[in-house]
């Protein structure tokens, strides 16, 4: 009888914590971040750290470090950063941590603090210590937001710097046109395909250079123009490699839509790329 008893006691321990950890990880019906005309709102963060999808607990300073990074990954995703914050609701199980909070809190700003309140709750999602909502404030119009994103993206992702960070600048799912002159085609890339497009370009070409000499921005639309130069390293189009120069030019229209690009049309300077190559036989 002793022994059935510890097995239904150890059965029941592991159910309980497969139900905490499914209230930690199981979807919500919010949207973390939101943005609204000149305001991005961000839902209620607690000390969960997404790599894990559990609560940092081992202290309340590491919970409240968790929960203050948290909404900096947030921000960093709109192009904002802490000082862009104009409001911020931070929820306290206790009291007797308001000024442990009011320090971390502090060194993530520069200059002048946004507005704040500080209430103290009976409980909170996750059996969370602490949890802070925030509003931000766009001060750049969306065309201008469009730009500078595009401007990164290019400079951080298809320059070949970081090109797993495109999931920052790119929608789940992006129309890519090839305009082509011989044929045009349009498919659909990912995030992930994308970052695996840019890497084979680091095996044909090397660690090439990368240099935007036009960006203009009207409405939901970027147009750039770039010249990218690197070494001819592996088989292109039936040409063998060279280890020669190879200068790309090309040309792009990116559409974006609540900052991410959803599309996109781009034109290569074919012949004068196959003219290096057969020069470079």
């Amino acid at each position: 009888m002793k022994g059935i008893l510890i097995i239904y006691l150890l059965i029941k321990s592991i159910s309980t914590m497969a139900q905490q950890q499914e209230n930690i990880t199981s979807p919500l019906p919010f949207s973390k971040v939101i943005s609204a005309n000149d305001f991005v709102f961000i839902s209620g963060q607690v000390g969960i750290d997404e790599t894990t999808g559990k609560l940092v607990n081992s202290s309340f300073e590491a919970e409240a470090q968790q929960v203050m990074k948290n909404i900096g990954i947030l921000l960093e995703k709109e192009r904002l950063e802490y000082n862009d914050l104009v409001s911020v609701t931070i929820y306290l199980k206790s009291m007797d941590n308001y000024q442990l909070t009011n320090k971390i809190y502090s060194s993530y700003f520069k200059g002048a603090f946004p507005s704040r309140v500080c209430i103290a709750v009976a409980d909170l999602p996750a059996k969370a210590n602490i949890e802070i909502a925030a509003t931000a404030k766009i001060e750049k119009t969306s065309s201008e937001r469009n730009k500078e994103t595009v401007k990164l993206f290019l400079e951080t992702v298809r320059s070949g710097k970081a090109p797993a960070k495109a999931n920052l600048f790119m929608a789940d799912t992006v129309l890519a046109h090839q305009m082509n002159a011989e044929e045009q085609i349009a498919v659909k890339r990912t995030p992930e395909n994308y970052s695996e497009h840019v890497k084979e370009f680091l095996t044909m070409y090397g660690n090439f250079s990368f240099e935007i000499t036009e960006l203009i921005s009207e409405g939901d639309k970027v147009y750039v123009r770039w010249i990218q130069k690197g070494k001819h390293l592996t088989g292109i189009d039936g040409y063998a490699p060279t280890g020669k120069a190879l200068t790309e030019i090309a040309s792009a229209v990116y559409r974006l839509d609540n900052n991410k690009i959803v599309e996109y049309w781009i034109q290569i300077d074919r012949l004068g790329f196959e003219k290096q190559l057969q020069q470079n036989k």
